[in-house]
């Protein structure tokens, strides 16, 4: 006897498999996941950015972590020589809850950077020894930035 359809029961079973499979990725492709994701990654890489301005500009340059409201970080150019960030030296100003990184957080209790800038010379080395973490949330994701001695910056 010859077959030419699917029976019921492997159709359910195909449904059922893939019904689990669908539930166990559909946390890892939410759009607030993936922003926090793309959020960490940025802060990432605007540390080396900031090594790289510091070089550039053969100054001081540094990135401040900003903990007011949702959080979020400043790349600047330290103008005036006192090693710290003054409003109005920044690059670029970044800040979380707000466009696609409406619901990334900065968690400042799991944070060991807050309130002190991440510091380079002129020569793209650390003004003082960093070693620290921050730390985005969502809510119910986190991903932590974690930043070395050498000012170089992953994503965990």
């Amino acid at each position: 006897m010859r077959r030419e359809a699917f029976t019921l029961l492997e159709l359910l079973i195909v449904l059922g498999i893939l019904g689990v499979l669908l539930g166990l990725g559909f946390p890892l492709l939410s759009p607030n996941r993936l922003a926090l994701d793309t959020a960490a990654r940025s802060l990432a890489a605007q540390v080396t950015r900031t090594r790289l301005e510091a070089i550039r500009h053969n100054s001081f340059a540094g990135l401040m972590i900003l903990t007011q409201g949702a959080g979020g970080y400043a790349v600047f150019m330290d103008s005036n020589g006192n090693r710290v960030y003054d409003p109005g030296e920044e690059i670029q100003l970044v800040r979380f809850g707000q466009g696609n990184w409406a619901q990334v957080q900065l968690d400042p209790s799991q944070s060991t950077l807050g309130n002190m800038p991440i510091l380079f010379d002129s020569r793209g080395l650390p003004a003082k020894p960093i070693t620290g973490t921050i730390t985005l949330t969502t809510g119910t994701a986190t991903r932590k930035v974690i930043i070395s001695q050498q000012g170089r910056a992953r994503v965990e």
